[in-house]
């Protein structure tokens, strides 16, 4: 698939779960609103130690030159080390931590780096924590990634910035099981979809073709009803529903979408607004490992 659509996929699938993450987020006063997934222990098990290759594409699509940033190779441990080592998180620090698996930390392999007319330049992305938040009967929970910054990362005066200051990267992961039964209901949506579709072309064709004012209006009446149908369905297409070629293993049990986000965030975890800065790709079939 290519890297635009992924792209598109992952920003349109950040969007779509605005409401899932504002959730997760409600202030904490609020007892048993969002209650934790019995099974976010055995899935924070199953990603430790997995190891990261990505790319940053920082910016936007439509919003100027996007710039990546490459090799970026990092790795989930166990164990969280100090507050001062390690950047703040949104589950964790943020007013509803127990959907979180608590603050972990992350090794850096291999700084990524871009290149510039004086050649390769490293981003040295420092204090690196990660968290897997996932709420009851949800089967899609968040692996988030956080980083700091000292300075403003750009390869041209004009082009896209990496701002300093903590950074993030959220890539969803799916069950398995969950992502399968996800997908079932995404083909049969999609599949009613392109019968409705298929009968407003059809049911003008039959109108254009009709010489009795009767049946122009009755086949006139028909496609408009399938295409109010087809509307209706539009709500349901589940576009945030990964296929199989935008996912990869990351544990027995677990698919992470190849395709993330990059934000920013100013001030209190409270408050659910974001500054999306860019998406981060991981680079290959194999590019999780356990």
């Amino acid at each position: 698939m290519p890297s635009n659509k992924l792209t598109t996929i992952a920003l349109l699938f950040f969007s779509s779960c605005q409401l899932n993450v504002a959730q997760a987020f409600l202030p904490s006063w609020l007892p048993g609103v969002v209650p934790t997934s019995p099974d976010l222990n055995r899935y924070t098990a199953e990603v430790t130690s997995s190891t990261f290759d990505c790319r940053l594409n920082i910016g936007l699509p439509g919003h100027g030159a996007v710039f990546p940033i490459n090799d970026f190779q990092f790795r989930l441990c166990k164990g969280a080390g100090t507050d001062e080592e390690r950047v703040a998180l949104p589950g964790s620090d943020g007013p509803r931590p127990h959907l979180s698996s608590g603050p972990h930390r992350i090794s850096t392999l291999t700084e990524g780096s871009y290149i510039t007319m004086e050649g390769a330049k490293v981003v040295p992305l420092m204090k690196g924590a990660w968290e897997l938040i996932w709420r009851a009967d949800s089967q899609c929970g968040f692996l988030i990634c956080g980083f700091n910054l000292e300075r403003d990362v750009r390869r041209n005066e004009n082009g896209a910035v990496l701002p300093k200051g903590n950074i993030y990267v959220t890539f969803p992961v799916w069950s398995k099981n969950g992502l399968k039964d996800e997908q079932l209901i995404k083909k049969n949506v999609e599949a009613m979809y392109k019968q409705y579709e298929n009968e407003v072309e059809d049911q003008l064709k039959k109108y254009n073709e009709e010489n009795n004012l009767l049946k122009k209006a009755m086949h006139f009446r028909n496609a408009v009803q399938a295409d109010v149908d087809k509307d209706n369905l539009s709500a349901h297409l589940r576009e945030d529903v990964p296929n199989n070629d935008d996912v990869v293993e990351i544990g027995p049990c677990l698919q992470l979408v190849k395709t993330g986000t990059i934000w920013a965030k100013m001030g209190s975890f409270k408050s659910n607004t974001h500054t999306l800065l860019g998406s981060a790709v991981v680079r290959t079939s194999d590019g999780v490992r356990a």
